[in-house]
């Protein structure tokens, strides 16, 4: 294909690079989550930038039955499937991964299992912790058996309160 005009060139090549983008993105299972995404909205640059990283470490109470503590984590796990935007309708988590720590430090506190959870903004994690039912239902069915739990957000690359990045 021959450009004669270099700004449609360019905006060809914006629009191979966002289709390549949403190409991975469809492999790793996640198309409809990236195309109903806000930051996505906002521009395909904030998308890649601005995912939010949410990590939870549970405690769980002693005597929990092997079956109920399964039951728990695979709970946590679904959360990327069922939990679902109101405007969007589609699900908005980027991924969930998760496991038992085996960590030869020591320096665990009682905490046993870890989970990270990304989202595309701050927005969506917002939803997530303060609104979305699947999660609340999660909470409520998790809480009996958990002990402790520590949560840590960040951005890529954001260490100070102002944007400075590394």
């Amino acid at each position: 294909m021959i450009f004669r005009n270099r700004s449609l060139m360019g905006a060809a090549l914006c629009l191979l690079v966002l289709i390549i983008f949403l190409l991975a993105q469809a492999h790793e299972g996640s198309f409809a989550s990236i195309l109903a995404t806000s930051s996505l909205k906002k521009s395909p640059q904030a998308a890649l930038t601005q995912l939010t990283t949410h990590i939870v470490l549970f405690k769980f109470k002693d005597g929990v039955a092997p079956a109920d503590l399964k039951d728990v984590t695979l709970q946590m796990l679904s959360l990327q499937k069922s939990c679902i935007h109101p405007t969007t309708g589609a699900p908005y988590i980027k991924s969930i991964t998760g496991g038992k720590d085996n960590s030869p430090e020591g320096l665990q506190d009682g905490l046993s299992h870890a989970f990270v959870v990304q989202f595309f903004s701050n927005e969506d994690r917002d939803y997530y912790v303060n609104q979305d039912p699947a999660h609340d239902a999660f909470k409520k069915a998790a809480g009996p058996i958990i002990d402790k739990a520590v949560v840590v957000d960040f951005q890529n690359g954001v260490f100070m309160q102002t944007e400075v990045g590394i």
